[in-house]
């Protein structure tokens, strides 16, 4: 059994056995003076000004639990994968930071909005974390219930209330990779969780609006959506919930956790005497990536992003969807 320090806020463990590995890794981090995008009024003439501030503290656990059984002319290898991170926003700008466009402090902040789109916002808040998601849905009454006209029956949008909904990161990551070997077959398989996490589907509000989803269907079938215990009008109730760019994403949330045949591996080795010695090993193998979903209740793949940017993640926007790969390869060893 190992273990070292290599810094005051990580730490690695390691046990090792001729069978059974075991690597684990702590770390703790904070990161100061980030990059942080401050929106202006439109009557100062500037959109936005540059300010460096704030604290976020990561810590997270990486660790891997490796297994190998040899039976003859039998082999197999197991690696289990476990990942976790959290993060949390320490601090945002200071309040005496100097807005250099206007000479004034800004003061304090109790959330920076760092991207926006219709019903989907990203927002810092202290006590928060980068990548939470907040959303708007529908008005209610002070019971609680959603607000129907006692009029005319509509509902109507409530913009003014975001709602957080979740984080659009993932609470644990795990991996399950296998490989057998027997005689110059082998087979590999990956198998891979995410577990937890939000993301939201404009894609899906769309489609009710348009009636073209099979919620929407079933609503007509049904003879209306069910609001407080009563039917609503399909058509009037998804003009609303599905209007705007995005719809009202309150009612598009889902959660992110999803389990998939990752890769899966068929190979041969043939045989050195067919070479004449000439080569070492020949491998041919047959190779499937992301080929199929376990669980996944989201409409879309959730490992799909709009933005390779910090900001804008988690959400459905019309996205292409997600690809099976087949290859093959020949690998010469000479």
């Amino acid at each position: 059994f190992i273990a070292y320090y290599p810094h005051p806020k990580s730490c690695i463990y390691k046990l090792n056995s001729s069978k059974l590995n075991l690597d684990v890794t702590y770390y703790n981090s904070n990161t100061y003076n980030q990059f942080f995008t401050i929106s202006m009024p439109p009557s100062s003439g500037y959109s936005h000004f540059y300010a460096n501030g704030g604290k976020v503290n990561n810590w997270g656990i990486e660790s891997t639990l490796s297994y190998k059984l040899q039976l003859k002319d039998f082999l197999w290898n197991s690696s289990l994968t476990f990942t976790m991170n959290r993060n949390e926003i320490k601090e945002l700008l200071d309040p005496n930071t100097i807005n250099p466009i206007t000479g004034e402090k800004i003061g304090n902040m109790p959330y920076i909005d760092v991207c926006t789109n219709d019903s989907y916002k990203q927002r810092l808040t202290e006590g928060g974390s980068i990548g939470d998601i907040y959303v708007t849905g529908l008005k209610r009454d002070h019971q609680g219930q959603i607000y129907v006209n006692p009029q005319n029956g509509s509902i109507q949008a409530d913009s003014e209330n975001w709602i957080k909904a979740g984080n659009a990161a993932p609470k644990y990551n795990i991996g399950w990779n296998n490989t057998f070997a027997y005689k110059g077959i082998s087979l590999g398989v990956l198998i891979d969780w995410r577990i937890g996490g939000v993301c939201v589907s404009a894609t899906q509000a769309m489609m009710d609006r348009f009636g073209t989803s099979e919620a929407s269907a079933e609503a007509r079938d049904n003879g209306g959506v069910i609001v407080n215990g009563g039917l609503l009008n399909p058509e009037s109730y998804y003009s609303v919930v599905g209007g705007g760019t995005t719809g009202l994403l309150a009612f598009y949330t889902y959660s992110a956790t999803n389990v998939r045949l990752r890769e899966m591996t068929l190979g041969y080795t043939l045989p050195n005497k067919w070479f004449n010695d000439k080569l070492k090993d020949v491998t041919v193998s047959l190779i499937g990536k992301n080929l199929f979903m376990f669980y996944n209740k989201a409409p879309f793949d959730p490992e799909l992003a709009s933005s390779t940017g910090t900001y804008y993640q988690g959400i459905d926007y019309f996205m292409m969807p997600s690809l099976r790969n087949i290859g093959f390869s020949v690998k010469l060893q000479f």
